[in-house]
């Protein structure tokens, strides 16, 4: 009886996904707290700060007050573009991903594991980009002047 009431709910859930198009999906699954979260996250004033300060030239240091006034500055700024950055998420993920793709990503995001681990991205890239953010400096300092000269070329 178990296995029949499973099939059945297998079956809905195939048959309820199918309904949906991949826009409705997409927004569902843009629309997640687990995603949500992913974007307050990744527009936080600290995570902002971090990187501002992984993208400022080498020999350039901020104090403190400073790295936190322009965090605010740019979480405050990045802000304003969010519902754009829904808008095109939820147009890309839909042209991108079929929509039992998306019906997948949602399952996923919606589970304990998936939720623990959109909810440590974030944080892990932070400290991934912020471990770079030394060679990025001396990489930009080596090519820009390559840059310049193919800029100025023709």
């Amino acid at each position: 009886m178990k296995r029949i009431a499973l099939a059945a709910l297998l079956s809905f859930n195939l048959t309820t996904a199918q309904a949906q198009t991949a826009e409705e999906l997409a927004k569902t699954y843009v629309n997640m707290p687990e995603v949500q979260q992913m974007m307050t996250d990744m527009f936080s004033p600290q995570s902002m700060a971090v990187q501002v300060v992984a993208s400022m030239p080498p020999g350039v240091t901020l104090s403190e007050a400073q790295q936190t006034a322009i965090g605010e500055l740019m979480s405050d700024e990045m802000n304003t573009l969010r519902p754009k950055l829904e808008e095109l998420m939820e147009a890309t993920t839909a042209e991108v991903f079929s929509a039992e793709e998306i019906d997948a990503l949602i399952t996923f995001y919606s589970s304990e594991h998936g939720a623990a681990i959109m909810s440590k991205m974030g944080p892990m890239m932070q400290k991934v980009m912020g471990g770079l953010a030394s060679d990025m400096q001396a990489m930009q300092t080596r090519i820009t002047p390559k840059m310049i000269e193919i800029m100025s070329s023709e």
